[in-house]
C-alpha cells in the first residue's frame, strides 16, 4: 500500500513539475532565465522573482521527496537526504542538465544499473557482498558519462560562443 502511494505521489509530482515548466507562463520565464538572464530581463521578465520561484519549486519538490522517504523507510535523520541528493544530481548529469525528461530517464537508468550491474557483473566473478556495491556503480556511471558524454545522454553540447 505505502509503496504504491509513494509511486503515485512521485509520478503526480513529476507530472505537475513537467506541466509547470513546459506549459505555463512561469515555466516559460524559468526556461528563459535559465537560457540567458540578461535577454530575459530585456523581455520584461522579473529575473529575481523567477529565480526565487524556481528555488521555491525546488524546495517544495525536495519536501515532497523527504516526506515520501519518511513514509517508505520510517526514519528521518539529519543525513537522510545526502546520498539520494547526490544520486539525483548524478541522474540529472546522466540525463543532461536542464533536461527534465533526460533527468527522469537518467534516474531510471541509474536505478536499473544500480540494481542489475552488481548481480550480473560482480556476482558471477565471485565478489562477495555485491549488494553493498550499488553506490559504487552509480558513481562509476557518473564518471563514465562525464568522461565520454559530458553533456549527458540527452544534453546539448554548447558551442564555444555559447560557453562564454
Amino acid at each position: 500500500g505505502t509503496k504504491i502511494l509513494v509511486l503515485v505521489v512521485a509520478a503526480v509530482s513529476m507530472g505537475v513539475l513537467w506541466y509547470l515548466v513546459e506549459r505555463t507562463k512561469t515555466g516559460k520565464a524559468m526556461r528563459a532565465v535559465a537560457e540567458d538572464k540578461e535577454i530575459a530581463a530585456l523581455m520584461g521578465i522579473n529575473v529575481n522573482r523567477i529565480i526565487v520561484t524556481t528555488f521555491a519549486v525546488g524546495g517544495a519538490m525536495a519536501g515532497v521527496a523527504g516526506i515520501l522517504w519518511g513514509l517508505l523507510f520510517r526514519s528521518v535523520t539529519h543525513m537522510t537526504g545526502f546520498l539520494p541528493g547526490i544520486k539525483a544530481f548524478t541522474a540529472a548529469v546522466v540525463g543532461g542538465i536542464g533536461n527534465l525528461g533526460g533527468a527522469m530517464v537518467g534516474g531510471m537508468s541509474l536505478g536499473s544499473a544500480e540494481s542489475l550491474a552488481p548481480l550480473m557483473i560482480l556476482e558471477p566473478l565471485g565478489v562477495p557482498g555485491v549488494s553493498q556495491l550499488k553506490d559504487a556503480v552509480a558513481f562509476t556511471v557518473l564518471v563514465l558519462v562525464l568522461l565520454f558524454k559530458p553533456a549527458g545522454l540527452f544534453g546539448e553540447r554548447l558551442s564555444a560562443e555559447d560557453r562564454t
